[in-house]
């Protein structure tokens, strides 16, 4: 059974390769992910790691933000998970990977996931709603 992390865990050495985000927006944004028509001013960048003996998506925005949910969607396997953060005023930093969702049994490279974000913008209190789509190019598991 797939765990979430609601506490967010930050990761100090993260980036793994064999991974690519997809904007869905044409544009290049300085870390490479966010974009898919979402509202608020922000970037945010999807990747995998392994962290504590297991590999998980994390995230890295290009603000600091406050985070209420994160809807995490893969058709083959049939996920649609809602992670309601249980600490909306904690401040994630920008820059910061932070581990939130276990790659589930049955993840495999090549599949499609998509990442919806909402929260808000720390400076100037702006909404966001974001969505990264990710492919998964690179090896999962040891």
């Amino acid at each position: 059974m797939k765990k979430l992390v609601l506490t967010f865990v930050p990761i100090i050495f993260f980036l793994i390769g064999g991974c690519s985000n997809d904007s869905g927006s044409g544009t290049t944004d300085p870390f490479g992910g966010g974009g898919g028509g979402g509202t608020g001013n922000v970037t945010i960048q999807v990747d995998i790691g392994e962290f504590e003996g297991a590999n998980w998506f994390a995230f890295n925005a290009g603000s600091n933000i406050k985070l209420n949910t994160a809807i995490i969607t893969q058709a083959q396997l049939g996920i649609n998970e809602t992670i309601n953060n249980p600490e909306p005023e904690k401040e994630f930093n920008a820059g910061e990977w932070y581990a939130f969702y276990q790659l589930p049994q049955g993840a495999a490279v090549g599949q499609q996931w998509t990442f919806r974000f909402q929260g808000t913008i720390v400076q100037g209190g702006q909404a966001f709603d974001k969505t990264v789509n990710y492919s998964v190019q690179g090896k999962i598991g040891g």
